[in-house]
């Protein structure tokens, strides 16, 4: 997979993201390998449950535990996750660690992500220097998944490759950006082929998706210090 790297104005990106602490580039990859990428989030992931605990710690329940636990069991998890987001950090998502796991039909992308390239690439558009990948996750939200507000101090910038196809803006799911007294700064809708940078301190959420979403909402996402 080939990243157009060349299509894309460094200098201006990395005004915009001085500025701001974020950019998105949209087409980093071509159309047809695009949507491959979508085909095999959406056909071929082996997805598994990660939310948050009641505890606050945490957890991920793989697909053989998913088989095995009774659908009260799981109910109860959702919803610890679900009362949790009411006054503190909590999420509720699918995903797979790219990291340690090779997905058919995700090796070309996230061998691409994993690359000096492709760090070298961010820093070209960001202004930054010596970064280094130190996550990468596919990451699917169903209707009624969320991520509530939340920053990343540890990490010097993270991204979100977004591949949903024909997204309404009324479905949620965006990423939020949120200003120091709560107001919003902006956001981003899930596209295909879209490309997220952003600085690791920004706050930020997950809009829940709605009950009425016709299709999950798909993406990459990693970290980078």
């Amino acid at each position: 997979m080939i990243l157009k790297s060349e299509a894309f104005d460094a200098a201006g990106y990395v005004s915009r993201f001085t500025n701001k602490g974020r950019i998105r580039l949209e087409g980093a990859v071509s159309e047809a390998d695009a949507d491959a990428v979508h085909h095999a989030l959406e056909q071929q992931t082996p997805w598994e449950l990660q939310l948050v605990s009641a505890d606050g710690k945490p957890e991920v329940i793989n697909r053989a535990e998913l088989n095995a636990l009774p659908a009260s069991t799981i109910q109860a998890r959702l919803q610890e996750a679900a009362e949790r987001a009411q006054s503190g950090l909590s999420y509720l998502r699918l995903g797979v660690d790219l990291m340690s796991t090779t997905v058919d039909g995700l090796s070309g992308l996230a061998d691409l992500v994993k690359s000096d390239g492709f760090a070298r690439f961010c820093e070209s558009l960001t202004g930054l220097s010596g970064l280094e990948l130190h996550s990468l996750q596919a990451v699917c939200y169903r209707p009624g998944d969320f991520f509530t507000q939340h920053t990343d101090s540890g990490a010097r910038l993270c991204f979100e490759w977004n591949f949903t196809k024909d997204w309404r803006s009324d479905w949620g799911g965006q990423v939020l950006f949120h200003s120091p007294s709560g107001d919003l700064e902006g956001g981003i809708m899930p596209r295909l082929n879209d490309l997220a940078l952003y600085a690791g301190d920004q706050p930020r959420s997950i809009a829940s998706v709605a009950a009425y979403a016709a299709a999950p909402r798909f993406s990459l996402s990693g970290r980078f210090v």
